[in-house]
């Protein structure tokens, strides 16, 4: 079925604030819904915008064929090599949490004679960050770490249509998939603006409703909010919340209870549901947090890493021959044991778009390269997630945050407790490969980590 305009996208919440739609139809703005507390366009709009929209439709067998002719992709995306890897800068580690690698490429990247700028994140004041065109490097360690709250990000397609040059991009994926179907769709000169893009590993956005939640836990004002980062200080990092009185709360992001109710998933934006690439099947190299039991101990962070282009692997070498980065080289499995099957594979994801088409809900059309490794869940877990979501959502919009944590910690303590177990058995006894399910990366490979 051929959609023409945004009507669904709008009934279901499905927008994810890519900004794509309002960049192809100039009667479409995005505005943060003050109920949902998510971005979202303010009108129907017309073909343009649902031409464009990665909540109305992803073709990722077309743009990957764009956008790698020469490879065939698997069911990790398109992959030329697997790293752990990290930054030598021990305190650009510290602030990143995960490696530091992203900004040591933006380093290498800026400096060569073929990039024009960077097009990624910055913060504009409070809550509201938007991306920008960075030009002096000085400006790369002054950028934000991962931001976790739902944002428009149209600038960044205004950007590169408004400037002649080669650009590298920052974008996390439902970001990318609305920015290349707007050029294939529309603009397809543009992409020759694009000379490399650095994809997140995503582990989904929140709704403004995560923020108000944990500042009612925490006793904030979150219109007085001025900053906010939600990562830094190790491997883990916390979430550390500056108000206009200059007041700092720093929150764990692993044993907090606030943190557990206001970061639970029934907070993400609805689309991220039936997201099936949290792997950024689109980006040439792909970056994120390597959550393995071998990395457990590090005290600043290690990134897993996916070159999806020789390129790419190029590029890593040459940060590591100038001893700015170290790595070790693995496989596609531990992209999977960090991420787990759920994240990877869409078992998850594709069970609940399939229940929802059943339901008569117009969903997102996407099927990736890791369909055929889904493991569909259960219809039973997937009904009862969405009557949950559903009464959450209700709570959420009705600003009842506090009934949330209660139940956290009452009729859902169960769940939240098994969580943490399986964690520990996992990740520190590492039950998987004592009991032969796989093979642990060797202290010899990590041994070049800090």
């Amino acid at each position: 079925m051929i959609r023409t305009d945004l009507s669904a996208v709008i009934e279901n919440s499905w927008c994810i604030g890519c900004g794509a739609c309002a960049v192809a139809d100039s009667t479409v703005e995005l505005s943060l819904h003050p109920d949902k507390l998510i971005y979202e366009p303010t009108s129907v709009g017309g073909p343009a915008a649902a031409s464009v929209c990665p909540a109305v439709e992803v073709d990722f067998a077309g743009l990957q064929a764009k956008i790698f002719p020469d490879a065939e992709p698997g069911p990790y995306g398109v992959v030329d090599s697997v790293l752990l890897a990290q930054s030598t800068d021990h305190s650009r580690n510290l602030r990143a949490s995960s490696g530091g690698l992203i900004k040591e490429m933006l380093h290498a990247l800026l400096a060569r004679d073929d990039i024009d700028g960077i097009i990624a994140l910055d913060q504009v004041a409070g809550l509201d960050f938007q991306p920008r065109l960075i030009t002096d490097a000085n400006d790369i360690d002054e950028m934000p770490g991962s931001i976790y709250h739902n944002l428009a990000q149209p600038r960044a397609l205004e950007i590169l249509a408004e400037t002649e040059g080669r650009f590298v991009l920052v974008a996390i994926p439902c970001q990318l998939e609305g920015i290349y179907r707007y050029i294939h769709a529309q603009r397809p000169e543009l992409a020759d603006r694009i000379a490399v893009t650095i994809g997140l590993l995503c582990g989904w956005q929140y709704s403004h409703h995560s923020i108000r939640a944990i500042c009612e836990y925490k006793g904030i004002d979150p219109d007085a909010i001025v900053d906010i980062s939600y990562r830094g200080g190790g491997p883990v990092g916390k979430l550390r919340i500056v108000t206009s009185d200059g007041k700092v709360t720093t929150t764990s992001r692993r044993v907090d209870i606030g943190y557990q109710v206001a970061f639970d998933r029934h907070f993400n934006t609805p689309r991220c549901h039936l997201c099936i690439n949290h792997s950024n099947f689109l980006a040439d190299i792909v970056v994120g947090d390597a959550w393995l039991p071998s990395t457990l101990t590090t005290k600043t962070g290690i990134s897993l890493v996916i070159c999806r282009k020789p390129e790419t692997r190029a590029l890593v070498d040459q940060l590591q021959r100038e001893d700015r980065v170290v790595y070790t080289e693995v496989t596609t499995e531990e992209i999977r044991e960090s991420q787990t099957d759920r994240v990877v594979f869409g078992d998850f994801a594709y069970a609940y778009s399939d229940y929802l088409t059943q339901q008569g809900v117009e969903v997102p059309v996407m099927i990736g390269p890791n369909r055929p490794r889904a493991t569909l869940r259960p219809r039973k877990e997937v009904q009862h997630f969405h009557s949950e979501l559903m009464r959450k959502l209700e709570l959420q919009r009705a600003g009842r945050y506090r009934y949330l944590w209660v139940r956290k910690v009452t009729v859902e303590f169960r769940r939240f407790a098994e969580r943490y177990v399986k964690w520990f058995f996992v990740r520190v006894l590492k039950v998987k490969s004592l009991t032969g399910r796989r093979k642990e990366i060797s202290k010899e490979q990590v041994s070049v980590f800090k």
